[in-house]
Formats: C-alpha cells, sequence, structure tokens
C-alpha cells in the first residue's frame, strides 16, 4: 500500500481554529473523502526548555510502531502583554488503499508554539485535541512544574505521565507522585525502563542458590554510582526493599540502613564513581554487580576465589526505543511498588 505524510502550517491562529483545522484538513486533502482512522492513542511530548529537537520526526518514528495523535506541546514564555496564539504545523499519515476503498489516517502530528496566556493555560487547549476513546500518554521532557501546576486537570485527559528520572532524579516528582492514586493517574519512568536490564540480569544469576541466597540475605551491600544518576541505584534498592519485603528504617546522606522481616538489619553503604556497582556481601562471600564498557558483570566469589561471572550487554538509551518499549509493555506494576518502597521513606538530597 502507498503512505503520503501531509503537511500544513498555520501560524497565529487560536485554539478553536486549531481544533476546526485537526477535524477538517485530511478530509478536504482528500477530496472530502473521511479516512478510516488507525490511531491507537494520543501521545503528548511536554518539550518546554528541552534542546531543540526534530521533534516531528521522533513522533513519526514512534507513530510507525504506535499509530498515535502526537501533540507537541511547547510553551514559549514571552513578556506578560504577549499577545494570546499558537503557531501550528500539522501533519498527517495517509495509507492508500485499493481503488473504491477510504484512505486510512495512520498517524497525525500537532506540534504547538504556545504563546501569550496559552504559555501557562495550555491544558483546556491540549485536553480538547485528546482522542477521548484511546489511551493518552504525556511524556514530559524535563523537570516538572512549579508547585500549583493542576494535575488534576491535566489528568482528566491524560491517563499515563511518562517522566525520565535519569535526567531529573526522583525528588522533584514526589509530589505528583503522591497525588497519582487520587488522581488515577499512571506514572512510567524512562530510567525504569532502562534499568530493566539490571533486573532480568539479576534475576538471571539469582538463578543459582548460592546467589540467591546472598542477594536475599546479606549482611551488607555497598553501592558505587554516579552521583549525577543516583535515581538509578534508589529505583533498584526500592525494588529490593519491594521484592524481598524489607524496609528502609534510616536514613542518612551516605548510609541507608534496611531491615528485614526477620527483624535483621542491613547497612548500605553509598559512595560515588564513574561505573555503577552494587555489591552484596555474606561473610566470606561476595556478589558484585558493575556497569561498564557496555556490559554488565556479575561476580560471584568465595574467599579471594571467583567461582563464575556472568555478562549481558548494555543497550544504549535511545529515547525512540525507550518510548516504543514502554507502550508495548504498557505499565509495570513493580514500579509502583518500588516507588511506593521509596516514598514511605524521605530521601536524602544526592
Amino acid at each position: 500500500m502507498e503512505s503520503q505524510t501531509l503537511h500544513w502550517n498555520h501560524p497565529n491562529i487560536m485554539g478553536p481554529e486549531l481544533l476546526e483545522l485537526l477535524r477538517t484538513s485530511v478530509p478536504q486533502s482528500l477530496g472530502g473523502t473521511l479516512p478510516v482512522t488507525a490511531t491507537v492513542l494520543t501521545l503528548g511530548l511536554y518539550v518546554k526548555g528541552i534542546l531543540p529537537t526534530d521533534w516531528a520526526e521522533l513522533a513519526g518514528k514512534i507513530s510507525r510502531v504506535h499509530p498515535s495523535r502526537v501533540l507537541i506541546i511547547n510553551p514559549i514564555v514571552n513578556s506578560a502583554n504577549a499577545p494570546t496564539h499558537v503557531d501550528a504545523e500539522l501533519s498527517a499519515t495517509i495509507t492508500y488503499r485499493r481503488p473504491h476503498e477510504p484512505p486510512i489516517l495512520f498517524s497525525e502530528c500537532v506540534q504547538m508554539n504556545l504563546q501569550g496566556g496559552l504559555a501557562n493555560h495550555w491544558i483546556d487547549l491540549v485536553q480538547s485535541l485528546i482522542k477521548s476513546d484511546l489511551p493518552a500518554y504525556l511524556l514530559w521532557l524535563g523537570m516538572p512544574p512549579l508547585p500549583g501546576f493542576r494535575w488534576d486537570l491535566l489528568s482528566t485527559g491524560f491517563s499515563h505521565l511518562v517522566i525520565d528520572t535519569e535526567q531529573t532524579g526522583i525528588e522533584p516528582w514526589h509530589h505528583v507522585m503522591l497525588q497519582s492514586p487520587r488522581l488515577g493517574l499512571m506514572i512510567d519512568d524512562l530510567y525504569w525502563q532502562r534499568l530493566g536490564l539490571w533486573r532480568v540480569h539479576w534475576a538471571n544469576v539469582t538463578d543459582r542458590p548460592e546467589a540467591l541466597a546472598v542477594v536475599s540475605t546479606p549482611e551488607s551491600i555497598s553501592v558505587v554510582w554516579p552521583v549525577e544518576k543516583s535515581t538509578g541505584w534508589q529505583m533498584l534498592l526500592g525494588w529490593l526493599v519491594s521484592r524481598l519485603s524489607w524496609q528502609i528504617v534510616d536514613i542518612a546522606p551516605n548510609r541507608l540502613l534496611v531491615a528485614t522481616e526477620s527483624g535483621d538489619t542491613i547497612p548500605v553503604h553509598i559512595t560515588t564513581g564513574a561505573d555503577p556497582g552494587i555489591t552484596f556481601y555474606q561473610g566470606n562471600r561476595r556478589l558484585s554487580s558493575q556497569e561498564a564498557h557496555n556490559q554488565l558483570t556479575t561476580q560471584f566469589e568465595i574467599g579471594s576465589d571467583v567461582l563464575y561471572e556472568i555478562s549481558d550487554p548494555c543497550n544504549l538509551a535511545d529515547p525512540v526505543s525507550d518510548v516504543v518499549k514502554l507502550l508495548n509493555r504498557g505499565h509495570d506494576q513493580l514500579y509502583d511498588e518500588a516507588m511506593s518502597a521509596l516514598l514511605l521513606s524521605e530521601r536524602p538530597e544526592q
């Protein structure tokens, strides 16, 4: 089947006009024919303050796998007296079928530079563009908004908020994370998605009974992690705490204390280093995992002897692949459990 991407440029328009253009542009370009719609979700990209990127190209790559109506939201804060308007670019990918069959509207992209009053009050406009009968994800690229942001309004349109705590840390998102169950807003994290390599790797390693014993009943744990990516070890620790029914009972800047179900305590020592690594100690046994040179490697040692070593290749971070994998898998309940374990305790500033 032949495909074609149509483009329209509409500077200096108002919100209602944008909604009408989105509704009518494709049929008018097809000579009045109404296409069959194949989109399966709405995907919002909030890109305020992010380095300029070809967002339409990124949206197109995602839509090839998950046909979407993509809304690129870019508030531009100028002077207080700047006129309220939208500079919009629309595109639609059409697939043509056999003669006398209506074409398929495969995906749409609405790129919005919001100015004037819309730069601060954009939720109502964006809500009107969401396809209400389909799942709606908002990918928030960058730091969260200031306190007072109306997450309650946003959550009536977007059912999923996708963040990236590798870039922002966990702390700035605590407020909305605590609100999200009440709002019915599911939160997903691209960094959690990337850390899936660690979780799968450890699951394979602990298929060996001696490795499982050291990981599940350690006498102490040592964490070495780049300070700018400290969210990684925090989420992995939260995952272990939730899976093993542990509890974080004491916090200091470079040390945590974890309590087990049996009442034992496990000190967790935290230092900074270039290559992420976590080591579990039990007597003269040690299980250490380190990510370096695009490999995640675990060694199991007794005394000075290395009994075995297991390595897995690391997947390099790629925004399109991260989002596609997240959409493929859907919301991960294990993420909720890991974050709940962390949010029960106040985290130290890193």
